[in-house]
């Protein structure tokens, strides 16, 4: 993995110090990171590798947390990223650093996948992992090193992932099945995003996760007619489903 963190985030400069700490190489930017379209035109990454991005996760609701998501727009690109375009993720290196979070976590943060959200737009695949959600969980010296533990001692088993649909924002069930089933997620997205789930999303989502095996979807998200409507452009697509 390459590890980047942007010199204008407090929270990814906090997890990069801890790295740094260990003899772990970090690549600093001066652009925030959802800002950095296409970094790997001015950042070598080696083949098959991921990028992972250090970064504050921001919530109105002040919520502490410890997140991980994938990168990409549904429709808008309000904050970096290109509109209607998702980039490629790693499910299995998400999964992992989320194990070791849960089980290295010693404080009141919430542990947490965030359905897919923000730029930047690349063809690298690239996760990020953040600390959230104000300006004093960002310079949390303790959460850094947690995060900097899990990312370190990380070990992904590439075995298979899917997309997950349905669910708040934060997305309870699907880290709840990671952690007590195993099950890996690629891109995630939330109940609110039913009516930007358009053909070529649902593709960008299965295509874009690596070893991707199909969707579950969160049943209590919806109603019959949009279950139904799921079920008609996922059979379609040809991509296999499931309601969990």
């Amino acid at each position: 993995m390459i590890l980047i963190a942007s010199k204008a985030d407090e929270a990814g400069m906090n997890i990069a110090q801890h790295l740094e700490k260990k003899g772990i190489n970090v690549i600093f930017t001066e652009v925030h990171p959802v800002y950095l379209n296409y970094f790997e035109r001015i950042i070598e990454i080696p083949e098959g590798e991921t990028a992972v991005f250090l970064s504050r996760h921001s919530s109105a609701r002040g919520v502490k947390s410890l997140t991980i998501h994938s990168a990409g727009n549904f429709s808008t690109n309000d904050l970096g990223g290109e509109k209607n375009f998702l980039t490629y993720t790693d499910p299995f290196l998400m999964h992992s650093i989320l194990l070791n979070l849960h089980k290295l976590n010693d404080t009141d943060y919430n542990v947490t996948y965030e359905a897919t959200h923000h730029g930047p737009a690349s063809n690298q695949r690239l996760i990020f992992v953040e600390i959230g959600s104000t300006e004093k969980e960002y310079v949390d010296e303790h959460a850094g090193e947690l995060v900097a533990e899990a990312i370190m001692n990380s070990s992904p088993l590439k075995d298979k992932s899917y997309c997950g649909i349905g669910g708040p924002h934060y997305s309870e069930k699907f880290t709840r099945l990671a952690i007590e089933r195993g099950i890996k997620f690629g891109h995630i997205a939330s109940k609110y995003r039913f009516t930007e789930l358009t053909d070529d999303i649902l593709k960008q989502m299965y295509e874009k996760t690596e070893k991707c095996d199909g969707f579950l979807i969160d049943e209590k998200s919806f109603n019959s007619n949009q279950k139904r409507e799921l079920e008609e452009k996922l059979g379609k697509l040809n991509l296999k489903y499931d309601f969990v």
